[in-house]
């Protein structure tokens, strides 16, 4: 798989403006059509804490605390209590400066600090009396530990996501990185597997629930009780994920033991885009196996997948967006199997069914083998005694092209009685549609013939899907804040075509 990647860091401002300008209204307004449901607590927010003391290790209480988003410049605000301690909620994943102050002391600031989704951190303060030091800055600091809660599981962030390779660049492929995960017996890869087919510490596949800026993503399947992913994300709409496998928070409960708690991308105060295409090619792979053991050439195969992303302020410090695009053209190859009949099968003469059941005729064209003799059913007759039809005229040679049925005497003068003559016995619809079969192509003519499986070819289907994420972020005021997401998919399929007509028994 080759990719083509072109990052664009500036646009217009006009068209900045426009955009972005209708981007929000278009959301706004969509928000405000929305249920109250969409008003609850997002279960993505992750929380920090921490202990004020001073040089003695003596508690700080009414300690100013200030905790500050470096890309959206958005502020939170606490203050310490009776104990020295602080605690900041439902704080989005990213990265964030930490100042507290309190009075006779230097203030205490902490850069760096990355916050994960659902991550419950701590970050504690040390002062030093004034006088001692202007600021007490923590500048390198080992990542923060999880210390508030039990729940385990693995972080699959930016870097994770745009470094390893995805099958068909299907972001939930990633959950499988996490301990205890591993794949079902016959599961599989790519845009078109299921997003939470896998297995969990031992349980069940198909039970993870998919949780999205704090909203559930998932079905459950009629009668099979199994999920669902709703809507899959294109990988660049994605900030990062958390593979939650144990002991996480009681807002969360649609999951058998796994949930995967997601967090899209949002804008800053700074523009940001990019665009790519992700090329695979039948040009660039290698035949199958059972395609070169056969001479069958390898089918065509192209799918081009293409998109870009667009991101930043409409009111620096206040508002932003983000939004993106992902098309996928796909078309496939694939390699199909089959009995079919043969050259002189098609024509009525089934003569090979005695032989292939180790027979053979004698002069007058009868089968030596039971099992490989053809009668015609129009002659059997009813025998009480047995307790079923008797069979009383067998065809020639199981040749039904040239043989003639009396057909049924009890049909005669009505629209079903037979034309006497030669292939009466052949249904003119049946002989017409298996024209549309192809011939034998494995081992004709050989010992190794088998009629059972007597072709092979190449094949190909065809697939479309385009999706789209448009994304706001509004701070309403130190205390509050206003996310919502549009997130749209369509996609069309063709599926694969064996026989490259009608009679097609693949699709």
């Amino acid at each position: 798989m080759t990719s083509t990647r072109l990052r664009v860091s500036s646009f217009p401002r006009l068209w900045q403006i426009t955009l972005t300008g209708i981007l929000f209204l278009l959301l706004v307004a969509g928000l405000i059509t929305l249920s109250p449901r969409v008003a609850q607590a997002q279960a993505y927010g992750g929380s920090l804490t921490g202990v004020a003391t001073d040089p003695s290790d003596a508690l700080v209480p009414g300690a100013q605390v200030v905790l500050t988003d470096d890309e959206k410049g958005f502020k939170y605000s606490a203050t310490t209590n009776s104990e020295g301690r602080y605690i900041l909620r439902n704080l989005p994943p990213g990265k964030y400066s930490l100042t507290i102050t309190a009075t006779g002391m230097r203030p205490h600031t902490q850069a760096g600090i990355i916050l994960t989704v659902g991550q419950n951190a701590q970050a504690d303060a040390h002062f030093e009396l004034q006088g001692t030091a202007e600021t007490v800055s923590v500048m390198e600091t080992a990542p923060l530990l999880q210390t508030q809660d039990a729940s385990t599981g693995q972080i699959v962030d930016r870097k994770y996501i745009n470094d390893l390779p995805l099958t068909s660049r299907s972001v939930y492929n990633l959950a499988q990185m996490a301990p205890g995960t591993s794949q079902p017996a016959g599961g599989s890869f790519g845009l078109n597997a299921s997003s939470v087919n896998f297995i969990s510490n031992g349980g069940r596949n198909s039970e993870a629930d998919i949780v999205m800026d704090g909203a559930s993503q998932t079905n459950q399947e009629n009668n099979s009780g199994i999920t669902n992913a709703l809507y899959t994300p294109p990988v660049d709409a994605v900030q990062e994920f958390n593979v939650q496998q144990n002991t996480y928070s009681a807002e969360i409960g649609f999951g058998g033991n796994t949930i995967i708690n997601v967090v899209t991308r949002s804008g800053s105060n700074q523009f940001h885009g990019s665009l790519y295409e992700f090329l695979q090619n039948s040009a660039l792979n290698a035949n199958n196996w059972y395609n070169n053991l056969a001479g069958v050439a390898i089918s065509p195969k192209k799918q081009n997948q293409f998109g870009g992303t667009i991101s930043g302020p409409i009111r620096k410090d206040k508002t932003f967006f983000f939004g993106d695009y992902q098309g996928t053209r796909t078309r496939s190859q694939g390699t199909a199997r089959a009995g079919v009949a043969s050259a002189a099968e098609r024509q009525g003469d089934f003569g090979e069914v005695c032989t292939r059941n180790g027979g053979s005729f004698d002069s007058s064209g009868k089968c030596s083998v039971a099992s490989g003799q053809i009668w015609d059913p129009y002659t059997s007759t009813y025998s009480a005694s047995l307790g079923g039809a008797v069979r009383s005229s067998y065809v020639p040679f199981n040749n039904l092209a040239t043989y003639v049925s009396p057909g049924n005497p009890n049909l005669v003068g009505t629209p079903y009685a037979l034309t006497a003559k030669a292939g009466n016995l052949i249904d003119p619809v049946a002989l017409k549609m298996i024209q549309y079969f192809p011939l034998p192509n494995l081992g004709v003519g050989t010992s190794s013939y088998n009629y059972l499986n007597n072709w092979i070819g190449a094949n190909g289907s065809r697939s479309n899907d385009d999706r789209f994420d448009i994304k706001v972020d509004h701070r309403l005021s130190d205390a509050s804040q206003l996310s919502g997401r549009f997130s749209h998919s369509v996609g069309t399929s063709e599926g694969v075509n064996c026989f490259g007509n009608i009679a097609d028994p693949c699709t």
